[in-house]
């Protein structure tokens, strides 16, 4: 078994005692199961796993009853420096230790209304909404879907009227049809979920004391919309060769609403891949991409119960940054690791060696070297450890450094500045399998990153679009930014004028890959695109609670 706490190993056999006798709470955890990927998500802050004792864990299964799992779990590691010098943290791993997050919106109320409302997570299918819009409004009660009735958007009478919960500011995305900022189904407004499933989930980490990390709270409210689609496209090839159907999205929604600014926030998401068997993993890099990725380090990936390996089929996983630059990467290990500062932070709080990790050193401070295990290598700094193309024998890839595949962690994290009260970042994320019989255990990760571009394409013409499109992908903050992009078309210079600092700018081509990120800290910029080949393009430009997409046209 995957090595964990004695705590969780306690808990896990407890479970397998009373057998039969445990029941889950309704809407505990909700699956997307529409396409290729049967994901999980539950209360707590983590995805694709649950607080809850019980021996089934993981809740990444692809294919859909397969029984065969690419992650242990995953969770939101944040944290920044005040301007006092205090750095605030928060983030989970397993439960076992504790907790930094707690179910449920920023409240100066946390009593029994909230606990029964709050403590789940809400699901709602594209089926039931287009049901629900072939109905006559005004309806009754009676008529309305209860997915929809309590689904928790802003003001809504019924969850009032039935919990006595008041949802005073915005929450759960929803179309409002009278535009008057109340969530009202029974006149009309419905949940605004841009695939075939989504699954909307809300925590905080103001509650009560941080006994994961140990670290001082942050004041943050988390707002998180899982999504997957069915791509109709090439329904009729295999299924290894349709990216959507093989992947999902996690949306996050992060507001600061402390009364501190953090002049630099780290967004960080680790992730505890297994894929399949769980001690025989590699994991690496693409930084053109934002991408981190695991895959088997072996040709044959073996059962080890509980877990069942993908045998001879070629399997990695990818977790790509689609709404903000990936600017740190690395790994650490579990039950084989060698050195403390490679190792789960297990024995310290997980604030005191974050702030580390977030920028781009090991957990005892000591920086990232190029090379071999990135850990007092001898080679130059880097941020990024395991950047090359495992078939490259020439690039540093844990294949290529003839490392020992085993049970790894990973973590990428994202910069941002100047964190300011009420601000929201916009965290968004793809999970995309890729499988192929066609492949091996080590060129499988090029046919992931083909699919990531599709998944990122798809991200910013489809999911982006949609929600900016519906009013749902709102600037949020304390300020309002406009953006004036000029001459465009153009075949020279393109200038960037905004009414407030334009912190950074992001240029991509048409299938999202990143060809510039830069940071400007300024109203106003020029960007030569005359070494660019004609096209179209994206530029992003990132501002105070701001992120506006806009294409560009090189002639």
């Amino acid at each position: 078994m995957k090595a964990i706490s004695p705590i969780l190993k306690t808990l896990v056999a407890v479970v397998v005692l009373v057998a039969g006798s445990v029941k889950l709470p309704a809407q505990t955890i909700e699956y997307l199961n529409s396409n290729n990927v049967k994901a999980g998500i539950g209360t707590g802050g983590n995805l694709f796993t649950t607080t809850l004792p019980t021996s089934i864990w993981s809740l990444f299964e692809t294919p859909p009853g397969s029984g065969k799992t690419e992650v242990f779990t995953a969770a939101l590691w944040l944290g920044g420096f005040d301007n006092t010098g205090v750095y605030h943290c928060a983030g989970n791993r397993y439960f076992d230790y504790g907790t930094d997050y707690f179910d449920g919106p920023v409240s100066s109320n946390y009593n029994s209304n909230y606990d029964q409302y709050y403590k789940r997570v809400f699901k709602v299918n594209k089926a039931q909404i287009a049901g629900f819009r072939s109905l006559i409004f005004p309806v009754t009660v009676a008529q309305v879907d209860s997915a929809i009735l309590f689904w928790p958007g802003e003001r809504n009478p019924s969850v009032l009227s039935n919990y006595g919960v008041s949802i005073d500011s915005p929450l759960a995305p929803f179309i409002d049809v009278n535009s008057n900022g109340v969530y009202e189904p029974l006149l009309g407004d419905y949940p605004a979920i841009p695939g075939d499933q989504g699954i909307f989930f809300v925590f905080n980490d103001i509650r009560s004391a941080h006994t994961e990390g140990g670290g001082t709270a942050i004041g943050v409210e988390i707002r998180g919309l899982a999504s997957s689609f069915l791509n109709a496209i090439g329904i009729g090839e295999p299924a290894y060769k349709n990216a959507i159907n093989n992947s999902v999205f996690i949306q996050y929604e992060i507001q600061n609403k402390s009364h501190q600014t953090f002049p630099v926030f780290h967004l960080g998401m680790y992730v505890d891949p297994d894929i399949g068997c769980f001690d025989n993993d590699f994991v690496g890099c693409d930084t053109t991409r934002g991408l981190m990725f695991a895959y088997n380090g072996v040709p044959y990936d073996p059962d080890c119960a509980p877990e069942l390996g993908y045998d001879s089929v070629p399997v990695a996983l990818g977790v790509q940054v689609l709404s903000l630059p990936l600017n740190v990467f690395l790994y650490f290990k579990g039950q084989d690791a060698t050195a403390p500062a490679q190792s789960d932070p297990v024995t310290v709080g997980l604030c005191s060696v974050y702030r580390y990790y977030a920028q781009g050193d090991w957990g005892d401070g000591t920086p990232i070297e190029y090379g071999h295990t990135g850990y007092n290598s001898g080679g130059s700094p880097t941020a990024y450890c395991f950047p090359g193309d495992p078939t490259d024998s020439t690039q540093w890839s844990e294949s290529a450094g003839h490392m020992t595949p085993g049970d790894r962690r990973m973590l990428g994290v994202t910069n941002a500045l100047n964190f300011v009260p009420g601000q929201t970042l916009h965290y968004d994320l793809g999970y995309t399998s890729a499988y192929d019989p066609t492949s091996n255990h080590l060129s499988i990760v090029d046919s992931l990153k083909n699919e990531t571009d599709s998944v990122k394409a798809f991200y910013l013409h489809r999911v982006l679009h949609s929600q900016q499109a519906s009013g749902i992908y709102e600037v949020s903050g304390t300020n309002t930014f406009t953006v004036s992009i000029y001459p465009n078309p153009t075949n020279n210079n393109i200038t960037i004028e905004s009414t407030d600092i334009i912190q950074t700018i992001q240029l991509m081509d048409i299938e999202g890959r990143v060809l510039l990120h830069k940071t400007i800290g300024a109203t106003k910029t020029i960007l030569p695109v005359n070494t660019l080949a004609k096209g179209v393009y994206l530029l992003n430009v990132q501002g105070v609670g701001a992120s506006i997409i806009r294409k560009i046209v090189v002639e």
